[in-house]
């Protein structure tokens, strides 16, 4: 197997595409003023996160089930820094949508969304589980700006096509 399997690869650029769209809304619910714009974005990154984690899971599932390329390079240590950078950047994923969760289920925000009452927004930086989430935010976007170097290193410099890997495109092996 030269590739991973095709919804492997789609899973992959979705869940990518949805990371930066939960990014980009989170974001939007940090700088906002507005209660009532609040309000309206809160369920659209719950949601957001949400399909994060189960395809997630799916990508997980597939990537075992349908197994994946052997290591791109000859050098074990590279190899297994490849391998442990795709456990942890897997990892924090899932730890970044759990402690949404958790900040959603610990914060008041969930009795603001059902009474429609922006007054009820709370402050959320008086919840511990914020920072937790933040936190791994900043160490999921170390690992994914590792991961894309990484990428774009073997695509250019080394020139071996390993980016072909996780394309959605087949390519005869």
């Amino acid at each position: 197997m030269k590739q991973y399997s095709k919804r492997t690869a789609i899973l992959h650029w979705l869940i990518f595409l949805l990371v930066v769209a939960a990014f980009y809304f989170g974001h939007q619910l940090e700088e906002s003023k507005d209660g009532a714009q609040k309000l309206s974005l809160y369920p659209l990154h719950f949601l957001i996160g949400d399909l994060i984690l189960l395809l997630t899971l799916v990508r997980l599932y597939f990537r075992k089930k349908d197994g994946e390329p052997a290591p791109a390079n000859a050098n074990p240590l590279l190899n297994k820094v490849a391998a442990a950078t795709h456990v942890l950047t897997n990892l924090t994923v899932i730890a970044v949508v759990i402690s949404g969760m958790a900040t959603a289920a610990t914060s008041g925000v969930v009795t603001a969304l059902k009474a429609n009452d922006p007054s009820l927004i709370p402050d959320f930086h008086t919840v511990a589980a914020k920072g937790f989430h933040e936190l791994f935010i900043g160490v999921l976007f170390l690992l994914v700006a590792f991961h894309v170097v990484a990428a774009l290193y073997h695509q250019f410099i080394v020139r071996d096509s390993l980016m072909r890997r996780i394309m959605i495109k087949r390519f005869p092996d």
